[in-house]
């Protein structure tokens, strides 16, 4: 069975902030869908230009044909680390969706991809490889007819944090939230 992919994002700038730090690519090939996500280190100039280029060479490398391993093992391997935090200036999430409903993820950093199938969040099992140093989680899955697959930066965690209208949602609250009105 032959499935219509439906992907979309949003971005919200940081409060005073003129650019965003996290990217996403989408882009149609003739037998699947490929999403490229990165969330930039922190915020402004520096996260934004480093998320582009993850996800600009990314989704460059899966269209013409390298596999996610290979994809994120160049990112990997080139990524600037943070000399203080001893983070990667840039996380990655990298979705293959075939119209048969068929998913292959790679991720790096980011909140775990959410799956709600038949109403319901459900499991997704990864495996973990080490490729240049990083831990990178991998998956391979079947979508159905109405699942919902998702992806939040930890922008979306640990927004307001501290403020005086602290939500402190967690993936699972974000999770229910997209479950409930879904």
């Amino acid at each position: 069975m032959s499935y219509f992919i439906d992907a979309s994002y949003e971005s919200l700038n940081k409060c005073g902030e003129e650019l965003c730090g996290d990217n996403v690519e989408i882009m149609t090939l003739d037998d699947a869908v490929l999403i490229a996500f990165s969330d930039g280190l922190k915020s402004g100039v520096k996260a934004n230009i480093l998320s582009t280029l993850t996800t600009k060479i990314g989704i460059t490398m899966l269209k013409q044909g390298a596999s996610l391993e290979e994809t994120i093992e160049t990112i990997a391997r080139t990524l600037p680390v943070c000399k203080v935090t001893g983070l990667a200036y840039s996380t990655i999430t990298f979705m293959k969706i075939d119209f048969d409903g068929n998913v292959s993820a790679a991720e790096y950093d980011n909140p775990p991809l959410v799956l709600i199938k038949n109403g319901e969040i459900a499991d997704i099992k990864r495996s973990e490889r080490i490729i240049s140093g990083k831990k990178i989680k991998l998956s391979n899955f079947k979508l159905d007819k109405d699942d919902i697959v998702f992806a939040v930066s930890d922008g979306a965690i640990n927004a307001s944090e501290g403020l005086l209208l602290n939500m402190n949602w967690q993936l699972k609250d974000v999770a229910e939230y997209i479950k409930r009105i879904s």
